[in-house]
């Protein structure tokens, strides 16, 4: 069994207080759920500014090692939501999620490939889907948007992952699309996603929490039935789960086989 944790956060005003934030929750996780395989976090859990160059790191900077440190000194494996940071002698920052073994070395990261609305103008996106292998277990990330698409999905399913991280930010409007998102990609694909979304107000826009783990009952295989674990609504916390990823392996073989690549099927148009 593989046990997944969603660390839901309150983003605070100041970068101190959020570092607390999530380390008082990370703390409560450990103590309630001995071993836990992976910690998530949300796409966003750091103070936002109008003034964006405040909210871009260097390189590897501070909050890069503020996980990177919490990995060893609580001996668990952390993605690290997403973090903006500028990278040397590129024209623009990347939006990017680091991922850190137990022992709080960095084993890869993950930029994201579909920037949202106002994130072109500001970010460059990645062209590059990692496929992140554990001994037990093997994933990918998609941030945010890169859900919205089936395309990055279904590529991260065809090349062996067997869970799919989205460290999110979706606003209270967007919560009703997200939510079939989620549940379409993990249908579509017969794979457990771990969906960690936001809290808290930035401007004008709320963010619920509320934060997802997606995966299957056993014994249900025609249909599938979806399992769906949540995190509190507007209130910081976690979710928690253990999934079987022998029986989701199972249902995703059975999945893939059925597909017809879209590129042996003839489209053929109709005259007025």
């Amino acid at each position: 069994m593989l046990k997944i944790s969603c660390l839901q956060p309150e983003v605070l005003q100041n970068r101190t207080d959020c570092h607390k934030e999530i380390e008082d929750i990370l703390k409560i996780i450990v103590q309630n759920h001995n071993n836990c395989d992976l910690i998530c976090l949300p796409e966003r859990w750091l103070p936002f500014s109008k003034n964006i160059s405040k909210a871009i790191q260097t390189e590897r900077g501070d909050d890069y090692y503020f996980i990177k440190n919490l990995a060893k000194d609580y001996n668990v494996n952390i993605i690290a939501g997403a973090i903006w940071e500028k990278r040397k002698n590129l024209h623009k920052p990347f939006i990017t999620s680091y991922y850190f073994n137990n022992r709080g070395e960095e084993i890869g990261r993950q930029d994201k490939i579909h920037l949202y609305a106002y994130e072109r103008e500001i970010f460059d996106p990645g062209n590059e889907l990692v496929i992140f292998q554990e001994n037990k277990f093997s994933f990918a990330i998609l941030i945010c948007f890169d859900i919205a698409f089936f395309e990055t999905p279904r590529l991260a399913a065809e090349n062996g992952a067997q869970i799919l991280f989205s460290p999110t930010q979706i606003r209270e409007e967007g919560m009703e699309n997200w939510e079939i998102y989620l549940k379409a990609r993990a249908l579509e694909n017969r794979i457990p996603i771990v969906a960690c979304n936001t809290l808290g107000k930035l401007f004008k826009r709320k963010f619920m929490g509320k934060s997802k783990i997606i995966s299957f009952n056993e014994g249900y295989i025609s249909p599938a039935q979806l399992r769906v674990i949540e995190g509190p609504i507007n209130s910081n916390g976690y979710a928690y789960d253990e999934l079987d990823l022998k029986f989701t392996n199972k249902l995703r073989k059975l999945r893939l086989n059925q597909v017809i690549k879209k590129n042996t099927i003839k489209v053929r148009l109709l005259p007025y």
